[in-house]
């Protein structure tokens, strides 16, 4: 797996005066990558759940209001293109790499399955999305 300069948990923004990270990118299980993890010690949730009524940057601004650490709008537009790329990808190459969505066994498998675009997103196009979302945080 291609690595990633996003080392460490970031604070995205507070939850009653409590820090709330979104934690650093993970190869899961050995076929999957883990992100858009948020939560401290106390709790725990995900990007994706963040007031799915609203688009993300709403979201987010709502969510977090005054603490969202990312403060640049611009910034912020392009961190929550990132995020919905990110999870259009890894769900692409979840179905790419198993062959269907997973309700049963999909009778066109052969065809949808695709190693060589599972690892270009996985090793080639994540870590550079990663990149991209920690330079937001760092800069």
């Amino acid at each position: 797996m291609k690595t990633t300069k996003f080392k460490d948990d970031v604070i995205l923004g507070k939850l009653n005066d409590k820090d709330i990270y979104l934690k650093k990118p993970s190869w899961d299980c050995d076929w999957y990558w883990g992100f858009g993890y948020l939560g401290n010690y106390t709790i725990h949730y995900h990007i994706d759940g963040i007031n799915k009524s609203k688009n993300l940057y709403d979201a987010l601004k709502e969510h977090f209001g005054d603490s969202l650490t990312i403060k640049n709008d611009k910034k912020l537009w392009l961190f929550c293109e990132f995020m919905a790329t990110f999870y259009s990808l890894k769900e692409t190459a979840e179905v790419l790499g198993r062959g269907g969505s997973h309700y049963t066994k999909n009778p066109l498998a052969d065809v949808i399955k695709n190693k060589t675009e599972v690892d270009r997103i996985n090793n080639e196009i994540m870590p550079k999305i990663f990149d991209a979302i920690w330079d937001i945080f760092k800069k």
